[in-house]
């Protein structure tokens, strides 16, 4: 392997599957702020295909960088759910 070449990327797709795809919309425009700037050497595309949040994740960083990550995106996502059923839930008692 030559010293000076960049080691090669790991990646992760990451999927999480929501009611509607409103909803996964709402997520993804609450995550996308978090993903500028970036670390050198770590990448992240956000997208929604229909009910699906899709993360793709390239990092050039360590292991732990990506699993960090991937746990940031669940965590915030998961927080995001349950703010929105919070929601809902408060809307549907008025």
């Amino acid at each position: 392997m030559d010293p000076n070449s960049e080691p090669e990327p790991i990646k992760a797709i990451l999927e999480v599957i929501y009611d509607s795809e409103e909803e996964a919309n709402l997520v993804i425009s609450a995550l996308s702020p978090d993903n500028a700037p970036l670390p050198e050497g770590l990448k992240i595309l956000m997208y929604v295909d229909g009910c699906r949040l899709v993360s793709e994740i390239e990092c050039r960083r360590p292991i732990l960088s990506l699993l960090n990550t991937l746990d940031d995106i669940l965590s915030m996502a998961s927080l995001i759910k349950r703010v929105v059923l919070e929601t809902k839930r408060s809307e549907s008692k008025d």
